[in-house]
Order: structure tokens, then sequence, then C-alpha cells
């Protein structure tokens, strides 16, 4: 006789389907609040940003002096914390326990997440990644800046434009010409270092 490999025979002797465990998993995941699983969204995003950390770290080139501490143990660190605060994080949902936000009480009306803001925000973020290259600092930071006083309700939005730039502009000048920290430059970029030279 086969044996029959879809079942299987829990500690009370009763035989249950193997897929008893992701029925299981998926019933507990359906006790999970909306705001509970909003929370387990966020704590993967942190443990894959805990990944790459760690991947990106291992790549690290180590100086070829001796040196006490080497240049990998702080990444490291920082990356065992994110992971063990998004293992955290994802317990305490599980067990019941989510996050209720500042203000609210136990028995507040959740509310859902604003994807439109969320949206601006990283479109404004990747035009910043993307330009920065190409466009030097300036604009990529006044971009981002831009959307971001944009997606949380800025009114003005020439003047706050202006200000974006002003801001950025000062940042500039304040790493290249003060700290000595080059940042991606354009013509915008150039006039402002031969004025700070």
């Amino acid at each position: 006789m086969i044996p029959d490999h879809s079942t299987s025979i829990s500690s009370r002797g009763y035989q249950r389907p193997r897929s008893w465990w992701l029925t299981q998993g998926s019933a507990d995941l359906n006790k999970v609040s909306q705001a509970g699983k909003g929370e387990l969204v966020f704590a993967g995003a942190l443990f894959l940003v805990s990944l790459v950390v760690f991947w990106d770290t291992s790549g690290l080139v180590l100086p070829t002096n001796n040196t006490v501490i080497s240049p990998r143990t702080f990444p490291y660190a920082v990356a065992t914390l994110l992971m063990l605060a998004s293992l955290g994080i994802a317990w305490e949902v599980f067990r019941g326990r989510a996050a209720i936000p500042e203000g609210a009480g136990a028995d507040s009306t959740f509310q859902r997440a604003d994807f439109k803001t969320m949206l601006i925000i990283l479109i404004g973020i990747g035009l910043h990644t993307f330009l920065l290259e190409r466009t030097g600092y300036i604009i990529a930071a006044t971009i981002s800046f831009w959307s971001v006083a944009y997606a949380f309700g800025a009114k003005r939005i020439v003047r706050v434009g202006l200000i974006a730039f002003v801001f950025s502009a000062l940042v500039f000048f304040s790493f290249t010409n003060l700290l000595d920290i080059q940042l991606p430059e354009w013509f915008i970029e150039r006039a402002i270092s031969k004025v700070g030279s």
C-alpha cells in the first residue's frame, strides 16, 4: 500500500491534512488587524533593508593597514539591530499587540494609509535618485523637498519651490565649501563653487 502523505498524525492521535499548517498560518494572518498588517509590511521592509546592509557590508574592501576595529563592524551591528527590530515587530503583531498611534485610543477607528501622499513622496525620492548625477545636487534636492511639501498639503507651490531651491543651495555650499564634502555638480553648483572660492 502506498502511504498517504496528504495527512499527518496530530498529538491527539487523529489525522489532519498536510495543508493544516498553511491553513493555520492563513487563519493567524486573518486574525491580524488592518493596522497590524500595515506593521507587518513595515517589518518586512525593515528586514529586507537589514539583508541589503548585510550583503553590501560583506563586499566592503578592507584596508591593508592594521586597524583595531574593522570598517565592517558598525554596518554589521546596524544590520543586526534592524533585523532584530523587524522580527520583534512581527512577533508583537502576531501576539495581537499592534501599536496604537500617538494620540489615539485603543477603540479609535482605523484610518487607512494615504497612498496618494505616499506615492507623491516616492516619486520625489525616485526623481532625486535619478537626477542626482545628471542635473547636480541642487535641482535633485529641490524637487525632492518640493514634492514632500506638496504631498503634505503645501498650497503655495511656487513659494515652496523657491524655499526648497535656496535651502538646497545652502546645503550644497555648506557641504562643499565649509565641510569639504563633494556633492554632484552641474552648472548651478559650479557657479556657487566659484563664488565660494
